[in-house]
């Protein structure tokens, strides 16, 4: 992800969530949850285009900010599910 679609998620979060943490800090929380998401979808996803995907971002860091990633998992399968599906290639074996 660039800096600058980085930098927009920030002030996104920081209006939606009002973390107490720095940029810097929040950064690193946007950068695991990238991962996360990227490596359960097995694409890398353009989080300017997918908006369900952001939106799950957003909320891994939220729940991350709170060191509640095991129940976000819980609570939010499905919607890694659906990025599964809409990302799947086949592998033609």
């Amino acid at each position: 992800m660039e800096n600058a679609q980085i930098e927009t998620i920030i002030k996104e979060i920081r209006n939606e969530q009002h973390p107490q943490e720095n940029d810097e800090t929040i950064k690193g929380y946007i950068k695991d949850a990238e991962y996360n998401i990227n490596y359960s979808a097995g694409t890398k996803i353009d989080y300017d285009k997918d908006l369900d995907a952001r939106k799950l971002l957003k909320n891994h860091v939220l729940y991350d900010r709170y060191k509640r990633l095991a129940e976000f998992k819980c609570l939010y399968e499905g919607e890694y599910s659906d990025l599964q599906a809409k990302y799947y290639k086949s592998a033609d074996v």
